[in-house]
């Protein structure tokens, strides 16, 4: 059994290809997105609607309700399943999206496969919510030495996750990388290509405003209202965040201020995720979608994958 990987930036345009490429590959379709495990959350998060996916079995789609907090050690362990029913139907894997550490999670093991509690879970959320930002570095600190990034030493939902994995093993942040990194991670053994798809710029930033164009012509506001209360992770991520705010300031904004902000807070994403690839995912095969037609894409595509190479 072999796992094949699709991912590129938000709205490069992943999910045309991933239909063809899975039915090349004799494959099924995980979804590598943090957003999409939750129920109701399909607008913003792009899920694939069932009619669209071809018959294509599609998994690690609404696996839990949106006010349950699901981390990437979830997600490993789901994999894991997903992966050993492909072995028993002697079918492939193709894993198509782009949230970081569920992605890096097949490469390297990574602090958050530790398994939380939910009582510990919810203590480490009520410390945000007390102390803000500085109570979760504050705390990270207390269990010894830390070695972060920027980013992440400033991002609310990273440093919950790291605390929840601290206040289960006591371990410092720099310990928990150390013994990560000497441990084997389940998909060592697999056959793994990685293929990225990319965009220029202004193209990207193109289909960025279409697609959030899109999402509020099918519903995204009425979405997050129906959602109600929802898990911290659901609540910041992307899209959910600024209609939330949109929601509870009592609608200060117009809605096309609103939009204009997904559209900003997307770009800003897509920086970071570019940033992401380069440094941190091993890359195979990559495709500038704007160079190529569709059909010359995939004639690339599957060139890659019948010779790995091209």
């Amino acid at each position: 059994m072999e796992l094949w990987f699709l991912t590129g930036c938000t709205a490069v345009g992943k999910t045309a290809l991933s239909l063809e490429l899975a039915q090349l590959l004799n494959a099924e379709i995980l979804s590598c997105d943090s957003v999409q495990v939750y129920r109701g959350a399909d607008i913003g998060s792009g899920k694939i609607k069932p009619e669209a996916m071809r018959g294509i079995p599609h998994h690690g789609l609404d696996l839990c309700a949106p006010q349950e907090s699901f981390d990437v050690g979830q997600y490993i362990k789901y994999t894991q399943s997903i992966v050993d029913q492909m072995g028993e139907k002697n079918k492939n894997l193709l894993i198509v999206g782009g949230t970081g550490f569920y992605l890096k999670s097949f490469f390297e093991n990574i602090i958050d496969s530790i398994v939380v509690p939910e009582i510990i879970r919810r203590d480490v959320r009520l410390l945000y919510e007390r102390g803000g930002l500085e109570g979760l570095q504050h705390a990270i600190k207390s269990y010894g030495s830390v070695d972060f990034n920027n980013s992440d030493w400033n991002n609310p939902r990273r440093l919950l996750s790291i605390l929840g994995k601290q206040k289960v093993t006591s371990l410092s942040q720099v310990e928990l990388k150390n013994f990560f990194s000497k441990k084997i991670y389940p998909f060592d053994s697999f056959f793994r290509k990685v293929i990225l798809l990319e965009r220029e710029p202004n193209s990207l930033n193109t289909r960025i405003a279409q697609r959030v164009g899109d999402m509020f012509q099918e519903g995204l506001i009425e979405e997050v209202r129906n959602l109600g209360d929802i898990c911290l992770p659901l609540a910041n991520a992307m899209g959910y965040r600024e209609v939330r705010a949109y929601l509870d300031d009592g609608q200060k904004i117009t809605e096309k201020e609103l939009k204009e902000s997904i559209i900003l807070a997307t770009r800003q994403l897509v920086k970071k995720q570019k940033t992401w690839f380069r440094r941190q995912i091993p890359i195979d095969y990559r495709i500038n979608l704007d160079e190529h037609s569709f059909n010359e894409s995939f004639d690339f595509l599957r060139r890659f994958c019948k010779n790995n190479e091209i």
